[in-house]
């Protein structure tokens, strides 16, 4: 298994399933995706080496490199749409590779950001109402048009992922764990009544993993179908952490691109995939008790 993006929060819990289910995952050197010539140059080498390395077994590559959010600027040419081009291009080229399943993912929220009735599934018309779910949209329909000829193409449209991770906090309830355990205020940009998925990192990348494998070739919508509000979400911290949060409620330029319901229906509830998803309350717990009791996060890494 390739993986873009597996020294991400998302792809690198998708590397430690894959690993747990005794899948060889490919080894490389970090990708200088902020440099798009020297980016191509790298994807087009990595996938030549990813054949070598599998030429006879079948083979899944995985895309989860995305790091950009609503409001996010990009630099010329360094867009995540740019880079999955030369993705697309590279293991194009490589004859061995075809055949082989590649697994888009994508954002729930992102694509379907203004479609209507929810809860939404994976038969759900997309329509985004921002520029970050826009190139979602075009990446799965690259994806599709560029590469189902030759691969077998999945699309994995993702919910709010939440859980341990040494980067920059990611998602609202990381950020609402680190504010619990550093006692510095975090600003809310959404009304409390906004209604999301959350699920579990390392919960998302083995269900990620299931829907592969049931079909290669479909669309799945990676969720807990537990959908909670914000206020729900901030009372459990609150809980959790056995104090109250300190939170301001504040208005910017982008809170009206973040969507109020984004009720979700994950399509592993009507797959019948072997599949239980974490409770919020005790995924939570597990992060908290990640942040406070890790001697290395300390109070500046915490608020990094």
């Amino acid at each position: 298994m390739w993986i873009l993006g597996q020294g991400g929060f998302f792809g690198s819990a998708i590397a430690h399933a894959a690993t747990r289910q005794h899948v060889n995952v490919f080894p490389h050197a970090r990708i200088p995706w902020n440099s798009p010539g020297d980016r191509a140059f790298a994807l087009r080498e990595l996938a030549q080496q990813f054949s070598d390395v599998a030429p006879e077994a079948p083979a899944t590559i995985i895309w989860a490199a995305g790091s950009e959010g609503v409001g996010r600027k990009q630099l010329t040419g360094c867009s995540e749409l740019d880079a999955f081009e030369d993705f697309v291009q590279a293991i194009s080229n490589v004859e061995n590779l075809k055949g082989s399943t590649v697994a888009i993912v994508s954002s729930a929220g992102g694509v379907m950001g203004g479609s209507e009735s929810p809860p939404f599934d994976i038969h759900t018309p997309v329509h985004a109402i921002n520029q970050y779910g826009q190139d979602k949209i075009a990446i799965e329909k690259m994806g599709i048009s560029r590469l189902s000829s030759d691969f077998r193409v999945h699309i994995a449209r993702v919910t709010n992922l939440y859980g341990p991770w040494y980067g920059p906090r990611q998602g609202l309830i990381n950020r609402l764990c680190t504010a619990a355990a550093s006692r510095e205020a975090l600003q809310i940009f959404v009304p409390l009544d906004t209604v999301r998925d959350y699920i579990y990192v390392s919960d998302a990348a083995q269900l990620l993993l299931l829907e592969i494998t049931a079909d290669p070739s479909a669309i799945s919508l990676i969720g807990s179908g537990e959908n909670n509000s914000v206020g729900t979400v901030i009372s459990t911290v609150s809980h959790v952490a056995r104090r109250k949060v300190p939170i301001t409620l504040a208005q910017l330029a982008i809170s009206p691109l973040q969507p109020k319901d984004l009720r979700m229906h994950p399509s592993w509830l009507d797959r019948g995939l072997h599949f239980t998803p974490m409770p919020l309350s005790q995924g939570v717990k597990l992060l908290f008790d990640s942040l406070v009791t890790v001697p290395r996060w300390n109070q500046s890494t915490l608020l990094t």
